[in-house]
């Protein structure tokens, strides 16, 4: 093995070992493996370093345990992206009977059966993530990790079942070809591996971020900063829905706030259900709820809006146990080519909510585009 092999791997691995240490901190589930296995690897790399200055051959199973152990958190940290704790027990059998039979063949000063064994141990766990992550790539992240993956398998296969080539009897293991291509092979597919697996991970962190950032924990519905870039990506066309829970705020002083996050979430259900597949549903603060209907003329709305009045009024209360009625009430209005923004129809809608509320709530008040305020058009309420 060369000189500059033997410092410069464990640090590589090391380092990438800090970094998903640091990526699993912010919340990327996979990345603590990813960091025990490369830590695990650089332990491994590290053992010609530590022979140096203690000579024994101890090292080699220490050696051997350290590439098994790192492969094994490998396959685990991609299992926990692809198929969470897939077949762990045969992983963990593969894991120790290729200890064991290292351990004996360092114990016999059996070299050629100790690489072959370390290698086929490793090719195996890695490869088994391999058959479980087909069908379950996500993007190009996820497809460059799994071309990394393949590629750290095939090395360890071809190294493997070449050992008889590459450690001529009489050649010492570190003046030997398989100790040069061993190295050459780990930095180029050990550096395309980690770098694949933190793009991955970074992703997973990014997208978790987003969804934070746009969703809203409790209804899971988008939030006001979520529905202003969806609506954007609409045409100007189309109805908007504001619904409020009426007398919410007698819910929570007679039951207690934990029912009336229950009641929201109903609401919520309510809405998924009944709105149509494209439309933009948001919880835009407290009991209030915004629906954008793209390409809905107020009739359709109007239709919409009933439907969800009606579900809500009839299911909430017995689904939540509460002697009492629930009811929403709605505003509907028109998106217009003259609205500067979505908040211009936003405060139409809200106008009409008013305006329900006021004529004794339960109903669905609808407000023209452009008309002028106080001006509701007309409105339904329950039977």
């Amino acid at each position: 093995m060369g000189e500059n092999f033997a410092f410069f791997l464990p640090i590589m691995m090391a380092s990438f070992g800090v970094a998903f240490l640091i990526v699993w901190g912010w919340g990327a589930r996979e990345a603590g493996w990813w960091s025990g296995a490369f830590f695990s690897v650089a332990t491994g790399f590290s053992v010609p370093v530590a022979f140096d200055f203690l000579p024994t051959d101890l090292w080699g199973i220490v050696a051997d345990t350290a590439f098994a152990t790192g492969f094994l958190l490998f396959s685990q940290a991609l299992l926990t992206r692809w198929r969470p704790n897939w077949v762990l027990g045969l992983r963990i059998a593969i894991w120790a009977i290729s200890i064991l039979i290292c351990s004996f063949a360092v114990m016999r000063d059996i070299v050629p059966l100790e690489l072959v064994s370390s290698d086929f141990g490793c090719f195996l766990l890695i490869s088994i993530p391999l058959i479980a992550g087909r069908g379950q790539l996500r993007g190009w992240p996820d497809r460059a990790l799994y071309a990394a993956v393949t590629l750290v398998a095939l090395d360890n296969l071809l190294r493997g079942s070449s050992v008889s080539f590459t450690l001529p009897g009489g050649v010492a293991f570190r003046d030997s070809q398989y100790a040069f291509l061993m190295q050459a092979l780990a930095c180029m597919f050990g550096l395309f591996l980690a770098l694949s697996a933190l793009a991955a991970a970074m992703q997973d962190v990014l997208t978790r971020y987003r969804h934070d950032a746009h969703v809203d924990p409790l209804s899971g519905l988008l939030n006001r900063r979520g529905f202003e870039e969806a609506v954007a990506r609409h045409d100007a066309s189309g109805s908007l829905i504001a619904c409020d829970i009426d007398h919410f705020k007698r819910v929570n002083d007679a039951h207690g706030h934990g029912l009336g996050d229950r009641v929201i979430v109903a609401l919520a259900d309510a809405l998924r259900a009944l709105a149509p597949a494209d439309a933009v549903i948001a919880r835009f603060g407290g009991e209030e709820f915004i629906l954008f209907l793209p390409g809905a003329d107020p009739a359709m709305a109007t239709g919409i809006a009933d439907a969800i009045r009606l579900r809500f009024a009839e299911q909430a209360a017995s689904r939540l146990g509460l002697p009492g009625p629930l009811t929403a009430s709605f505003g509907l209005t028109s998106l217009h080519r003259a609205d500067r923004s979505i908040h211009d129809a936003i405060a139409r809608a809200d106008s009409a909510l008013y305006e329900a509320k006021e004529k004794g709530r339960n109903r669905v008040a609808i407000r023209p585009a452009l008309a002028p305020a106080g001006d509701a058009q007309s409105s339904r309420a329950i039977a």
